[in-house]
């Protein structure tokens, strides 16, 4: 079956109450930003265990299951939403590589943190987890409360994360928030008992996160004259003060760097950590 790629926010459900609120936070983001919602349902049938008789009909049985539980999530999303038009599509496929298939050439997926597969224990499921490393577009896991915060807050590591800046800004704009630009870094003298004959080598390492900072959001705050815009740095863990701060947050946004070769991540631990414990709903943004 293809799977068809949207313009405009592309959610993965599954029927569970994690993939509801999802879809709830992307119609209202769909709305905001005026643009189309399109639901992807995924079932992995090619994992099926069963005689090759019964096969074809336990499968027949599963897919029919799944349009039924996405026209359940169609139909609600529309009584919600009247001004949208969403469609769906379920897709015999894992899920993570179906979301991030059908939200190739999409403004945004959103996912859930887990779904019935996930353990009840974990904070944040595989799933969630692969689209955010993989998809083209940013990605936002719908976590935590529902992003009624105060704030847009955005995490900035160096000069190319201006284009997570500007997701951010476009969010907090949409959202009519303010938007709140965080560059944490660790000094290089981090024992402060013998800092004492370093101090001018520690504020010049200071002025230079200011410049690295001023250079990545001057060029936004030009691109958004109106936008209450605060940009601040200060020696400390990263994801430590994100998730603090995220609990003031309607969103946090994090930049995704392309992996390093061989065994670099695709995923930062910073991110990991936000990912997992954010009081808000968190969006990573390819850079």
């Amino acid at each position: 079956m293809e799977i068809r790629s949207p313009s405009g926010v592309v959610v993965g459900v599954d029927g569970s109450q994690h993939a509801a609120t999802a879809a709830e936070w992307a119609a209202r983001e769909a709305e905001r930003r005026a643009c189309s919602l399109h639901l992807v349902y995924a079932v992995e049938t090619g994992t099926l265990t069963v005689p090759a008789r019964s096969g074809a009909a336990v499968t027949d049985l599963l897919l029919r299951n799944a349009q039924e539980l996405l026209d359940r999530s169609l139909a609600e999303v529309a009584v919600a939403h009247p001004r949208l038009r969403p469609t769906g599509d379920v897709v015999p496929k894992d899920p993570a590589a179906a979301v991030v298939t059908a939200a190739e050439h999409a403004e945004l997926a959103v996912v859930g943190t887990r779904g019935h597969g996930g353990f009840a224990s974990l904070l944040l499921g595989s799933v969630s987890l692969r689209v955010c490393a993989h998809a083209g577009c940013p990605v936002v896991v719908v976590r935590g409360g529902t992003g009624d915060g105060h704030q847009v807050l955005v995490s900035v590591r160096e000069e190319r994360d201006a284009e997570a800046v500007r997701f951010a800004a476009r969010e907090a704009e949409l959202a009519g928030l303010p938007l709140r630009v965080l560059h944490t870094w660790s000094p290089v003298v981090a024992d402060v008992a013998h800092a004492a004959p370093m101090m001018d080598e520690l504020g010049e390492e200071s002025d230079l996160h200011r410049q690295l900072l001023r250079r990545t959001v001057d060029p936004v705050r030009a691109e958004y004259p109106g936008l209450d815009l605060e940009a601040e740095d200060f020696a400390g863990p990263t994801a430590a003060t994100l998730v603090d701060a995220s609990a003031d947050a309607a969103l946090v946004v994090m930049p995704r760097h392309a992996p390093a070769p061989r065994l670099g991540l695709r995923l930062s631990t910073a991110s990991h950590a936000v990912l997992h414990h954010a009081h808000c709903p968190v969006a990573i943004v390819p850079v």
